[in-house]
């Protein structure tokens, strides 16, 4: 099988996380005997290039003749469904629910956005969701219906429990301080609630004044590993998720995750043991680190560790694949 893979979000320099989940799944899928190229939309540097780009894809499919195009994010779906081969896409999170602005509601761009990425999935043969919220952001009957849920997978050799000191002598962090993850680029982001985040550590520090929040931006995903062991607890504010990869790497290296009840998170935080979801608000979010931090609970991941798998999740993606090919016949 020959596969396009088209997604605005790819590591590079300046970004070295950015997309690495989207890197994971096309060597995943590769692992598998399917031939992979990969077309990038710098859609982070001007959101016209979305439309720019419709003639450097279908360029790719002319020169390549893939059997399928497989595209992440329901923007790139939008610039590769002008193209011949059969589409698959992907959806991630605010390409369906939108991206929250500074008034507190979704912006005029990203409500564009969303209309574009649902004019996609109805020109998809397949539709990928992260996680079942999203499928309710299909308006479509029929798009929900052929939707299927396959949160991202994990590379389990690489995220997986370590030594928390030795964690944190490579990292050159305190021994013995409490030190709570929150592994975004948050203070850009206004859907992360970085602010929410900072006062619940506030009255964390009144009770721990010793506690830190440790926040990893720039860091290649290779190096992550150890940004989780070192950590006494990971922390999710943000306003509204697909399936957060940082929750499923966290559990994989047996970190506790305290989050806010958003995407799919309560699904892998109910099965692990030590885990906590609360309400939005500074006190709840205090209250659960507190007891996580206090506690040290051992994390066992062992009963979502089938689920979390990056290669099972390979072959349900390439079962999509081939169910797309078969209707195409």
């Amino acid at each position: 099988m020959r596969l396009l893979m088209v997604s605005n979000m790819w590591p590079r320099a300046a970004r070295p996380a950015f997309g690495s989940f989207v890197r994971s799944q096309v060597e995943s899928v590769r692992s598998l005997g399917v031939e992979v190229e990969v077309a990038v939309i710098p859609g982070e540097r001007s959101a016209t290039a979305y439309l720019t780009h419709i003639p450097v894809i279908r360029k790719a499919v002319r020169h390549m003749r893939p059997d399928l195009v497989h595209a992440h994010y329901g923007l790139s779906g939008w610039t590769s469904s002008w193209q011949s081969a059969p589409l698959v896409i992907s959806f991630c999170g605010d390409d369906l629910l939108g991206t929250i602005g500074a008034s507190g509601r979704p912006s005029l761009k990203s409500r564009l956005a969303v209309r574009m990425s649902r004019a996609a999935a109805r020109r998809a043969q397949g539709i990928i969701c992260k996680s079942a919220n999203l499928v309710a952001g299909l308006p479509r009957a029929a798009d929900r219906e052929r939707a299927h849920v396959i949160p991202n997978g994990v590379d389990l050799q690489r995220f997986a429990p370590g030594d928390q000191s030795a964690a944190r002598e490579r990292l050159g962090l305190p021994p013995d301080v409490p030190i709570v993850l929150f592994p975004h680029d948050a203070r850009a982001r206004l859907q992360k609630r970085f602010a929410l985040a900072e006062a619940a550590m506030a009255l964390v520090t009144a009770e721990l004044p010793d506690a830190q929040l440790l926040m990893p931006n720039g860091v290649p995903h290779g190096e992550m590993p150890d940004y989780y062991r070192a950590s006494d607890a990971l922390l999710l504010t943000s306003h509204s998720e697909g399936s957060p990869n940082v929750v499923k790497e966290a559990i994989a290296c047996a970190v506790p995750v305290v989050s806010v009840d958003v995407g799919d998170v309560r699904w892998w935080v109910e099965q692990v043991e030590g885990c906590r979801i609360t309400n939005d608000d500074p006190p709840s979010l205090a209250s659960a680190l507190l007891e996580v931090l206090r506690t040290r609970p051992q994390i066992d991941p062992a009963p979502v560790l089938t689920a979390l798998d990056q290669t099972a999740t390979a072959r349900r993606l390439v079962d999509v694949y081939e169910s797309v090919l078969g209707g195409a016949a």
